[in-house]
């Protein structure tokens, strides 16, 4: 019974922000891809970095607790946006006993995401592809008190940086959020309508082979739909949600395909 009243509330909340706020802004996408660029300029100094790769390695204690298995996830601060919210998390795991081809496989083998990521991930297709880069679609189910289906179109070059290491960049190229997902009214919004959970998402990995088997980190930034006044309490922890658990849930599963597949 309270699980439902906090659905309807929150249900309630974000049909008023939406009526209130009305699609993506154009100031928030700006936003967005002004902070991209400097997000971009930073991984690409650290891409070239021989000793600096990766974000593991500037904490002993991060590294020492990824080698035990655990995965770390920390909140990069992003600035307040008008009319938007940007996240930014970064993540890191370690894959004993595997290697840089062994996961690049994982990586790259698009038909099976929705077994490898389940839940998260319900559909996923390549689009196309040439070389190093590939262009694929996502259904994406997203849960946090309510449920936001979204279909999504990435962009993705794999980068070769050295014999023991690679990068990935992906930008979204379209969110759309789907209403009634799988029944037979089901309507793909336009790009930036609906609640707003997400109206875009980059994400930049580095791959490592050392120490035995293949570090793995992943920065992910997302925009989303600005947080109405008096609306904090209930959304910010759902917006926040959909980047940092999302990246956890993601690095997890990416070890576990890679293991299993050895």
């Amino acid at each position: 019974m309270v699980k439902r009243y906090w659905t309807a509330t929150l249900t309630l909340l974000l049909a008023l922000a939406v009526s209130v706020h009305g699609e993506e802004p154009a100031q928030a996408r700006t936003a967005f891809q002004n902070y991209i660029s400097a997000v971009e300029k930073r991984v690409d100094a650290q891409n070239a970095s021989r000793d600096g790769f990766l974000w593991i390695d500037q904490d002993p204690q991060r590294r020492e607790a990824v080698l035990k298995g655990g995965v770390s996830v920390q909140q990069i601060h992003a600035p307040q946006i008008e009319n938007g919210t940007i996240e930014d998390w970064i993540g890191g795991a370690f894959l004993p006993h595997v290697t840089l081809d062994q996961v690049l496989k994982i990586d790259q083998d698009y038909a099976n995401y929705s077994r490898y990521y389940a839940p998260e991930i319900v559909q996923a297709r390549l689009l196309s592809h040439d070389g190093n880069h590939f262009r694929v679609f996502y259904r994406l189910k997203k849960h946090k008190v309510v449920t936001v289906v979204l279909d999504t179109v990435h962009d993705i070059d794999f980068s070769p940086v050295a014999n023991d290491r690679y990068t990935v960049r992906s930008r979204s190229e379209s969110v759309r959020e789907v209403r009634n997902a799988g029944q037979p009214d089901e309507q793909v919004l336009p790009q930036g309508g609906g609640m707003g959970f997400l109206w875009a998402m980059n994400s930049y990995w580095r791959v490592e082979q050392r120490d035995g088997g293949v570090y793995i980190e992943c920065e992910v930034v997302t925009l989303a739909r600005s947080i109405p006044f008096g609306m904090g309490a209930l959304l910010r922890s759902t917006i926040e949600s959909f980047a940092s658990e999302s990246l956890e849930n993601t690095l997890k599963a990416k070890r576990r395909a890679v293991m299993a597949a050895q």
